[in-house]
């Protein structure tokens, strides 16, 4: 996937305090929400799979990197209304959110930070099955993504929540959770750049960028071109094959330099296999189309695809 497969095996190690099988079989019930909740599906859908007017109100979105260059997702609370959408619109729209912050992440930062801004926190506002959802996924599917939490402008109304939403919490998530009373106390975290306008920052507010008329053919292109999907997924799976066999071997042996850099090379071959896969099985998102996703290989792909389309109607 985007991740190197070292890393992704190491977080849950963490989240399980290195007990090995406890980390096998929370892999597998991972793989088992992500065929069962149907994720994959949801990220070849992309945004059509959620609402854009949900998305559009800007109640949670990704802004800038903290000071110790974590990719920061703000969250106001008060622009999310109990009821206005659907669970499940809710739901895909956090889901697809998450699958974008691991596009976001940059080695070596593995983390990102939450600022969960309470101001102006009324009963309307105040969602407990979403709160819990959230907190779910946090820590069954997306292990050790939490590397700051951040609770802006705390109050009385959210003080009565935190005693039902705490004991849901992991005692190291716990532990990763500030309360700041002062929006500009949020500068020790967090440079003023990084920092909305809503929140007292230089900033511009979250805008969402709709899809354009180019995204949506792109996406029909891909969608419509069965080959070249039947062919990166052939490229992809032996990759990964090649990647396990290297893996296995080196697992077997002592120490080996010649075996350490085959592995090296196995795992870039599979990232760029995954890489090429990418157009058929995702869609370019808000992120992409702000710059702060960059993955070239939707234009390369689409433009080849556009080349051959055009030769094969010159031939006719």
């Amino acid at each position: 996937g985007y991740d190197n497969p070292d890393v992704i095996l190491l977080q849950w190690l963490r989240a399980c305090k290195w007990d090995v099988k406890a980390a096998i079989h929370k892999i597998m019930d991972l793989l088992k929400w992500r065929i069962e909740w149907g994720v994959q599906a949801l990220l070849a859908n992309g945004e059509s799979e959620i609402s854009l007017e949900e998305a559009a109100i800007g109640k949670g979105y990704f802004m800038g990197h903290d000071k110790a260059g974590r990719p920061i997702c703000y969250i106001h609370a008060r622009d999310h209304i109990r009821g206005q959408f659907s669970q499940k619109n809710t739901e895909k729209l956090t889901i697809l959110a998450a699958e974008m912050c691991r596009k976001l992440l940059e080695p070596p930062v593995e983390t990102i930070t939450i600022v969960v801004d309470i101001a102006e926190l009324g009963m309307e506002n105040v969602d407990l099955q979403v709160a819990n959802m959230f907190i779910s996924l946090l820590e069954s599917y997306y292990p050790e993504l939490l590397g700051l939490g951040i609770v802006l402008n705390s109050s009385y109304m959210f003080g009565s929540c935190w005693t039902v939403i705490k004991p849901w919490l992991d005692p190291v998530i716990e532990s990763k959770i500030r309360f700041i009373n002062n929006e500009a106390d949020l500068a020790e975290y967090i440079d003023p750049s990084n920092i909305p306008q809503r929140l007292h920052g230089n900033h511009h507010n979250f805008q969402y960028i709709f899809p354009s008329a180019e995204d949506k053919a792109m996406i029909a292109a891909f969608r419509a071109d069965h080959q070249g999907k039947t062919t990166a997924q052939a490229v992809h799976r032996e990759a990964a094959r090649n990647h396990l066999n290297v893996t296995l071997r080196w697992a077997h042996h002592d120490d080996n330099q010649n075996l350490l850099a085959e592995r090296a090379n196995a795992t870039k071959q599979l990232q760029d296999a995954f890489e090429k896969l990418l157009p058929y099985i995702t869609t370019r998102m808000h992120y992409h189309r702000t710059g702060d996703i960059n993955e070239p290989i939707f234009n390369i792909a689409y433009e080849k695809l556009c080349a051959s389309d055009k030769d094969s109607v010159l031939l006719k």
